[in-house]
This record gives C-alpha cells, sequence and structure tokens, in this order.
C-alpha cells in the first residue's frame, strides 16, 4: 500500500514526476538581497525597541527615551538608504516582492524627512499637553512615536512593492497605526475619536474593495506580480482584469484622497491632533502616489494604456474641481487645507496621465511622470509641514487649538514674522512663481501636456486659479480683518520655530534655484524591472 512505502520511494516517486514535468515546474529559492532590506529592517527594529521600552520605562523618563529611539531609528534609516543609493545598491528582494530602485530610494528618503519633520510637531504637542495639565506622566503621550514608526515601516513597503500580496500587506501596516493616532488627540476627544471612527470605518471598506480587486486580478491574470500581470493581460484577458485593477486603484484613491474616495479627509483632517494631521497628509500621499506609480507604469497592459489613461484623467479633473470650488466655502483652516489636498491630489494625478509615456524633455531636463510627481510632492510636503506647524500655535482662551476663521483675525498683523511664513506656504499651494509649489505644478502640468492631454491642462489651470482665490481669501481673514480678542499666538518653542524657519526657506529656495531639485528627481523617476 501507498502509506507503507518506504521514505526512499516516495522520494523516487516525485522525482520521476518532477523530470516527467521537466524544469520549469521546479521552485527554486527566492533571492534575499539583504543589503537591500536593511533600511526596513533598521526602521523594524526601532518601532520593536521603541514598544519594548513604552512597556519597561516608567514616568516622564519614557518620553524622552522614546524621543531618543526613534530619532537614532530615523537618523540610522536615512543613512543606510542616502549609502546604498550613492553605492548604487539596485534590485529586488525575495523573487520580485520588493524593488529597491532610485524612484524607491528618492521616496523612501523624502518620507523619513517628512516624518523628521512631523516628530518635532509630535515632541512639542506633547510636551506641551503635559505642560498643561499640571505635569501629569499621563499627558506624556509617548506611544505616538512607536505607532508612527510602525506606519512609517509600512510606507517604505509600500513604494517598493512590485507584488499585489505585499501591496496589501504594506497597506495594512501603514494604515492601522493611523488609525490609533487620529485618536489621540487629548484636548478634543470626542471629535478625535469620532474622525477615527470614519478613517477606520471607510479605511477597511477600503481595504476589502483592494483585497477583492488583488483576487479578480490574480484570477484573471494568473499572478500577484506586476510584469507578469501586464504580459499575462496583453494576451487577453476577461473582464474580470478590469474590475479588479479598478477596485485596486480604488483602494489606492482612498489613500491619496482622490475622488470619490475623499469623504474622510475633512473629518479626519479636523478632528486629528494637528500633528498626526501633518504626517497623514504628507507621508500617507506620498507613499500612496508611490505606489500608484508603480502600479500604473509596471501593470498596465500595453493595449490598455489608453483606458486607463482616460479613468485617471477623469479622476484628476473631478478631484480638482471638487477640491478647489468647496476649498472656498470653508471656514475652518484645517478643512480648508484638508479640500486643498483633494485638489492637490488631482494636479499629481494629472502627471500620472503619462506614465506609460516614457520621458519628456522639460527646461532641458528629462523628466517622467514620476519625476514629475515626486517633485510636486516635495514642493507640497514643505508647505503642509509648516502650515501645520503655526496652526498648533494659535490657540483660544482655553489654551486649545483654534481653527476657525474668526480667531485667526488680525493674526499675520499681530506677528508678522509667522504671518509671512504662512503666506509663503499658501503661495506655495497656489502655485505662484517663486515658490516651490509653481516648480511641482509645471512639472506635473507639462507631463499630460506632452503627453497629448492639452485639455486636461486648461482644466488643471482655470481650477488653480480657483484654488487660489480660497488662499487669498484666507490670507486676506489673517491680515486685514479686526483682530480676535478670544484667541492668541503662543510663543513658538524651538522645534516649532526650525520646522517653520526650514520649510519657508525650502520652499522659496526650490522656487528661485528649482533646477538642482529637478535634476536629483530626473534621474530617480524610471523603475527597475527584472
Amino acid at each position: 500500500m501507498t502509506a507503507l512505502m518506504p521514505l526512499s520511494a516516495h522520494v523516487s516517486t516525485l522525482a520521476q514526476l518532477g523530470n516527467r514535468h521537466g524544469s520549469a515546474d521546479v521552485m527554486e529559492a527566492p533571492d534575499l538581497n539583504y543589503q537591500i532590506l536593511v533600511p526596513m529592517l533598521v526602521l523594524f527594529g526601532g518601532a520593536c525597541i521603541a514598544i519594548l521600552f513604552e512597556a519597561m520605562v516608567k514616568g516622564a523618563q519614557r518620553s524622552i527615551v522614546q524621543v531618543f529611539t526613534v530619532g537614532l531609528t530615523l537618523l540610522a534609516t536615512l543613512g543606510v538608504l542616502v549609502y546604498n543609493f550613492a553605492q548604487g545598491r539596485f534590485g529586488s528582494y525575495g523573487a520580485g516582492l520588493l524593488m529597491a530602485d532610485k524612484p524607491a530610494y528618492i521616496m523612501q528618503m523624502a518620507l523619513i524627512v517628512f516624518t523628521v519633520g512631523s516628530m518635532f510637531l509630535f515632541v512639542t504637542h506633547t510636551s506641551t499637553s503635559a505642560r498643561e495639565a499640571g505635569g501629569r506622566n499621563s499627558q506624556l503621550e509617548s506611544e505616538i512615536h512607536a505607532l508612527a514608526l510602525f506606519s512609517l515601516f509600512g510606507m517604505v513597503m509600500f513604494v517598493a512593492s512590485t507584488n499585489l500580496l505585499m501591496l496589501f500587506i504594506a497597506l495594512e501596516v501603514l494604515s492601522l497605526p493611523l488609525y490609533v493616532l487620529c485618536s489621540m488627540d487629548r484636548y478634543r476627544p470626542n471629535r478625535s475619536q469620532e474622525a477615527s471612527l470614519k478613517y477606520f470605518l471607510l479605511g477597511v471598506v477600503a481595504a476589502a474593495l483592494t483585497l477583492y480587486g488583488i483576487v479578480l486580478t490574480f484570477g484573471a491574470t494568473g499572478s500577484f506580480d506586476y510584469q507578469a500581470i501586464a504580459q499575462a493581460a496583453e494576451n487577453g484577458v476577461e473582464a474580470n482584469f478590469f474590475l479588479g485593477f479598478l477596485f485596486i486603484i480604488a483602494g489606492l484613491f482612498f489613500k491619496i484622497g482622490a475622488v470619490p474616495f475623499h469623504s474622510w479627509v475633512p473629518d479626519v483632517y479636523q478632528g486629528a491632533p494637528t500633528p498626526v494631521t501633518a504626517f497623514m497628509a504628507i507621508a500617507t500621499k506620498l507613499a500612496a502616489f508611490g505606489a500608484l506609480g508603480r502600479l500604473l507604469t509596471l501593470a498596465v497592459p500595453m493595449n490598455d494604456v489608453d483606458t486607463w489613461k482616460l479613468v485617471i484623467a477623469i479622476a484628476a479633473a473631478v478631484s480638482m474641481a471638487y477640491g478647489a470650488i468647496v476649498a472656498i466655502a470653508q471656514r475652518d483652516v484645517k478643512r480648508l487645507i484638508a479640500y486643498s489636498s483633494i485638489g492637490h491630489a488631482g494636479f499629481i494625478l494629472a502627471a500620472f496621465v503619462g506614465s506609460t509615456d516614457g520621458v519628456f524633455t522639460v527646461a532641458g531636463l528629462e523628466i517622467t511622470a514620476m519625476s514629475a510627481a515626486i517633485v510636486y510632492l516635495l514642493a507640497y510636503g514643505l508647505a503642509t509641514i509648516g502650515a501645520f506647524a503655526v496652526v498648533t500655535l494659535v490657540r483660544d482662551e482655553n489654551g486649545k487649538e483654534a481653527t476657525d476663521f474668526d480667531s485667526w483675525a488680525g493674526i499675520g498683523r499681530k506677528h508678522p514674522a509667522i504671518g509671512a511664513a504662512f503666506v509663503i506656504y499658501f503661495l506655495s499651494f497656489a502655485g505662484i512663481p517663486l515658490t516651490a509649489g509653481f516648480i511641482g505644478k509645471l512639472s506635473a502640468f507639462a507631463v499630460p501636456w506632452l503627453a497629448g492631454q492639452a485639455w486636461l491642462v486648461v482644466v488643471a489651470l482655470l481650477l488653480s486659479a480657483v484654488a487660489a482665490f480660497a488662499y487669498f481669501r484666507f490670507l486676506t481673514v489673517m491680515f486685514f480683518d479686526t483682530p480676535s480678542k478670544n484667541a492668541r499666538m503662543v510663543a513658538p518653542q524651538g522645534a516649532v520655530t526650525v520646522i517653520i524657519a526650514v520649510t519657508a526657506i525650502l520652499t522659496v529656495l526650490m522656487g528661485v534655484l528649482p533646477t538642482w531639485v529637478i535634476s536629483l528627481v530626473s534621474d530617480a523617476g524610471s523603475f527597475l524591472v527584472g
């Protein structure tokens, strides 16, 4: 009987079956390139250590230890990324699950830098909470640092994923800590927890949609790998592929905050603690656009390019229109930035209309859709971090953050230095020349123009003007309205002062001398395949 056959007979039978089917059916061990994986391992290890310190270290020292641990982890990760990039350590890990190429390194380094900026706001926020609450240790929200590290770990995987299963795993790793972070505003716990619940429930729906799309795509193509999906789809597949791929893109649109998956953005931006909002606003958007760019470039079959161009173009146009028009009606600065972020998502999506068209030449420099998007995201990130840093300074009579327009009336006149910095950020949002935002819009709009989508550029320019009206309307309140008697601006601590000064200077510097940024990013706009 078969059950009583000796082990050698089983081995012989398996060998004969393997020879009969050929060597192609023999599974090979994946290539484990640990040099590429080191930055992620450092980040994950630091996050785990931070969790241990959260449980082991007691008293006021816990917050200090957490800040030191997180800072050291971020600097070490950034150092490894810079070294790998400089040494040209490019390639794949685990049979193509993750790819280390120039776009991945650039976006991962940008994620680290913007997270460092957000951490400055975290430190100031938690220390201020503790001081104003009488120094109670319970107010030292040191757990936010470890949660932010775990979310960042998911983000660096997200931008490097070339496999749908890895994409979904990274999506969940980056999302789950964010749901908790959004609920940690101890000034307004009810509003914060409501925002967290909305974000979680809608996030679960988006994750389910993404997972269902992955299942449909695998069923239609027989693979999770991006390039294998494109090759299988070129040979002709059933309608399940289009539906599945559309669901995956819908899940990414949720993280980007693009229409029609934007409904969480205003409430979450307003309800979450401002440092968390700053972290989400740029880091999540940067990671999601990185993942979307890689997916569109590598997984879209050539015979379906025009179809997906149309899908992206429509989503871009609708997001621009909705964000710009609804922003005009806002009377809360955080909701204004939230709706403007929806519009910015549309502007960046416009660049992805040319994601399959290769390299374009703009002002003598070669750029791709991905490099144009990175330039825009860098400009957007600088202005966003700086703007939210200023938001943390305006308080009402109870010491809570005041974000309604009435509380900001006359703030620019009373505090000209802070007001000038805020003007720089909003001019950059509007894409005014000599700011980083102008360079970002120029890069993002040049790609669809050169790709033959001139109508989208015209729409983007018109809606940029509409969005600019919303920004200038708020600046008018800041500088020309009668100052509010119930609001004040607290003296910025050192960390906030550094963030405001650095982001304002870099926003202007990038607008005046853009060549160095575009040159750096233009060399990192092509995805590695293999």
